[in-house]
């Protein structure tokens, strides 16, 4: 059985096993702000080997490296531009990931052999203190398995990749609850290619405008960032999304509903769950709240479609992917 070790701050004990256990070669999951993450060192192909294979989660699909600092990114990175300097110096610590070219200490299954890497620094200080008693950059994306729900609990790791872990560092509840903004400085003009917390304008308050990638990588494809698939993020239950408001006629099996702002009559038997009409309040929830639904052993969930506003911006994406249906 993996264990599961409480870690009250960045001087927890925990924290200097967990990280003997990485330089090890081992996994550890462990808090950020925004999803709990599946790390290893990220300079050891073959411990980051072990991430794909205890998330199912395909070669094409980079993963993100996890620094302390703007030095250790820098040092990461074939080019640092303007722009780079001047978001971190904003934003780091905190949910914003840039993609950047990668240099040559980078392994290629970090990068899914492609010519940029991915870089954050968390601002959960269990996080920072692990990377840095780690000594090394910790690859990490979510600790969970490929396209499934993403974990706000150290529970939901362990429901999730079982002994696939060799210790789970339990910091509480996340923060953020959607995974970190990832904006790709390797090309010619910013591009953001997953929404996350910090939004589109206040990135371009700082470097000017950013275009956004909307649309989704082909299974086999190689994706340039994590959360680039058609369906991603995705409960057991089928999720559906529907026009707020509406409601449903009927409805039969195990059913939830989850209304945005106002509950609407709702048949017989359906569960019925109401989140205020609030982005932020809704993406710090999302994720928790479809794991006790399928904890629940609810087979439906029926939820309206959020605003078409930015402040939504991200909370729309992880419904869409979440809610796509799976390929045979």
């Amino acid at each position: 059985m993996t264990r599961l070790l409480a870690v009250s701050g960045p001087e927890d004990p925990a924290i200097v096993e967990a990280a003997a256990l990485l330089r090890a070669g081992g996994l550890v999951a462990f808090p950020t702000e925004t999803v709990y993450g599946l790390g290893a060192d990220g300079l050891n192909p073959a411990a980051v080997a072990k991430i794909y294979a205890a998330k199912g989660r395909p070669a094409t699909n980079p993963v993100i490296l996890h620094v302390a600092d703007a030095a250790g990114a820098q040092a990461l990175v074939s080019r640092w531009p303007a722009e780079a300097r001047a978001l971190v110096e904003r934003f780091w610590p905190g949910p914003l990931t840039l993609v950047l070219p990668a240099s040559d200490r980078v392994p290629s299954i970090v990068r899914a052999g492609g010519p940029s890497v991915a870089l954050r620094c968390p601002a959960h200080p269990v996080a920072l203190a692990l990377i840095r008693a780690t000594g090394r950059p910790l690859a990490a994306p979510s600790a969970n398995r490929s396209q499934h729900l993403s974990p706000t609990l150290a529970q939901h790791v362990a429901s999730s990749l079982g002994g696939a872990v060799d210790l789970i560092l339990d910091g509480g509840p996340t923060e953020a609850g959607l995974e970190s903004t990832i904006l790709d400085l390797s090309g010619v003009r910013p591009r953001i290619l997953r929404p996350g917390p910090i939004g589109p304008a206040d990135i371009e308050a700082l470097i000017g405008p950013v275009d956004l990638w909307e649309g989704v990588v082909k299974a086999g494809d190689r994706q340039a960032a994590p959360g680039m698939a058609e369906r991603h993020y995705a409960p057991r239950a089928r999720l559906e999304l529907v026009a707020p408001g509406s409601g449903l006629r009927e409805a039969s099996g195990s059913v939830a509903y989850v209304a945005l702002g106002a509950l609407p009559a709702l048949p017989a038997g359906v569960r019925g769950i109401l989140l205020p009409l609030d982005a932020e309040a809704v993406g710090t929830r999302l994720y928790a709240l479809l794991h006790e639904l399928d904890d629940a052993g609810f087979e439906r969930i029926f939820m309206e479609r959020p605003p078409e506003d930015e402040a939504w911006l991200a909370v729309r994406d992880r419904l869409r992917r979440a809610s796509a249906k799976e390929r045979p």
